[in-house]
């Protein structure tokens, strides 16, 4: 089993020493079959706004970095990110508006469904509306 954590689960570890120690004996023990997205550390990286968040950004995705479990969307998932967004924007007249900021989930999703991970997320609603045009394995986490 692969796992790819979406941005929300590190940066709930972010908020609080207490979702800190949650994070570490939740998803510690499944760092070796854990991979992380260019997109989920662009994210974490532009919401780490000091030293120690950078540093606890720095802590969570190192490992990752290390083993070289990374995963970037290739030339094929922007191409199919511009099929789901389209059809999205086609079919779920509603979430127009949110389509710039979805971008991103998709191709966390994308990257996630190329190396057969499971995403693991707090964002019901986006995910869910993704995967209601692309297939992905998806792990809704309770906060």
């Amino acid at each position: 089993m692969k796992y790819l954590l979406d941005t929300n689960v590190y940066l709930e570890a972010v908020r609080s020493e207490d979702k800190r120690t949650q994070f570490r004996r939740t998803f510690f023990p499944l760092l070796p079959a854990t991979f992380l997205s260019s997109v989920v550390a662009y994210e974490l990286y532009v919401n780490a706004q000091n030293r120690p968040t950078r540093s606890l950004v720095g802590e969570f995705i190192r490992p990752m970095e290390r083993t070289g479990r990374l995963v970037t969307p290739t030339f094929e998932d922007w191409v199919e990110a511009s099929a789901v967004v389209g059809a999205i924007e086609e079919r779920e007249r509603g979430w127009r508006s949110k389509l710039p900021a979805l971008l991103n989930d998709i191709l966390i999703a994308l990257c996630a469904r190329r190396i057969g991970a499971t995403l693991l997320t707090y964002n019901r609603d986006d995910f869910r509306l993704i995967r209601r045009h692309k297939g992905f394995s998806l792990r809704i986490l309770v906060g």
